[in-house]
């Protein structure tokens, strides 16, 4: 590190590895939500709750067109990991959802993990039973159960309604309804910082969550997005400092009751990560299908335009769909290979990210104890997770 007003001099960088190698990771987006939550500013489109059964097939045979134009070009032979996230995968129902699992079969490993987003007004008795039985393993024959995604946001019917939620069913007796059908690997989604969240109500969904214990927990401080219909309603202003408290709080239980805080906003079991987001945090390539979906596979980055009647009209005529294309420089790589790795507190050679780096701001940085630097490694410290964001713009040389 820097001392004494002398500047460390960098070490000669080879080049970012960051999304380089096979692609073994596949992203699923499936653009569709009987509602679109007054907070959300995904890409998705709500369809009500009786959509069109025509757009859901037209949806799935687009995903298989899709995957067909994309694997061969990126000698995609064998998956690690498929998540079928949105939008509101569940929406699609069992019948399409295993549809959509056997475009992938052949390519998964023994070992593979497959995620299903869910919200709870889908979980009915036939949903929760296929999720339970649904065989995802390998194309060698293993059977490995599904891992779903269960979105609670809150357990209280009050915070879920200041959040635009316009369902009725208990996140509670949902992911109980899930745990007696057989799926083992079972994940939580909440929100905290909410509107009209208080410290004893935060403490509340703590409890709830304790309660249920499940593998897997991705508790998100509440985004204000520009232009949603929460974000005019509160003027787009939050409690910093509660914000703050809040996150503390979750951070401090959740390790108590013996989950690994392994990301900003993730904590899960041992053994229960998930392989998926990690590799995303790691920057391992990956290739995203279906409207809004983005790919990263090297020093090119793709996004599909969100519009979903284009994007399926596009491949019913053998084209590929309408997207934006990107260049990823060597800087651009290197800094996101320092962003991501910082929400997991991962070491990074300095040799991958020196010529981004500003040394001078490093020591000061791990003399606070916010970054490690260690065995020609940087590290975001378990203190620095906190903040890994503003750590990481005040390392950045420009």
């Amino acid at each position: 590190m820097a001392g004494g007003g002398r500047r460390r001099e960098a070490p000669q960088a080879p080049g970012c590895a960051a999304f380089s190698g096979p692609v073994r990771h596949v992203y699923v987006h499936v653009p569709f939500c009987r509602a679109k939550c007054d907070y959300c500013d995904f890409a998705s489109a709500a369809v009500g709750d009786a959509p069109d059964g025509a757009l859901l097939d037209g949806f799935v045979a687009g995903v298989a067109a899709e995957w067909e134009r994309e694997r061969a070009p990126h000698g995609v032979r064998r998956l690690s990991t498929l998540y079928l996230g949105g939008g509101t995968p569940s929406l699609l129902g069992p019948d399409r959802l295993e549809r959509l699992l056997d475009l992938f079969r052949p390519f998964l490993t023994p070992a593979a993990e497959i995620t299903v987003e869910a919200n709870p007004e889908d979980v009915d008795a036939a949903f929760a039973a296929w999720a339970g039985a649904a065989p995802v393993g390998g194309g060698d024959g293993t059977t490995r159960g599904l891992r779903v995604s269960l979105g609670a946001q809150s357990f209280a019917p009050g915070l879920r309604e200041a959040l635009g939620r316009r369902t009725l069913a208990d996140p509670a007796a949902t992911f109980q309804r899930l745990r007696a059908a057989g799926v083992a690997n079972l994940s939580l989604d909440l929100i905290h910082g909410i509107p009209g969240q208080t410290a004893a109500g935060l403490e509340a969904d703590i409890a709830a969550v304790l309660d249920l214990r499940p593998a897997h927990i991705s508790w998100y401080e509440l985004s204000l997005a520009a232009g949603t219909p929460l974000a005019a309603r509160t003027g787009g202003s939050r409690d910093e400092d509660a914000g703050a408290d809040f996150y503390r709080r979750v951070v401090q239980a959740l390790c108590r009751a013996g989950y690994d805080w392994y990301e900003v906003s993730n904590f899960a079991l041992p053994g229960r990560k998930a392989r998926h987001n990690l590799a995303y945090w790691r920057a391992r390539p990956y290739v995203g299908l279906g409207p809004g979906a983005v790919s990263t596979v090297g020093a090119r980055r793709w996004t599909n335009l969100a519009d979903p009647a284009a994007w399926a009209s596009a491949l019913a005529a053998g084209a590929l769909p309408p997207r934006e294309v990107e260049d990823l420089g060597a800087t651009t790589r290197a800094r996101e290979r320092l962003l991501l790795a910082a929400r997991c507190g991962d070491p990074v050679p300095l040799a991958e990210v020196a010529t981004i780096l500003d040394f001078d701001a490093a020591g000061p940085l791990a003399a606070a104890g916010l970054v490690s630097l260690h065995g020609g490694t940087i590290r975001v410290t378990r203190k620095g997770r906190y903040v890994a964001g503003a750590v990481c713009v005040r390392l950045f040389r420009d």
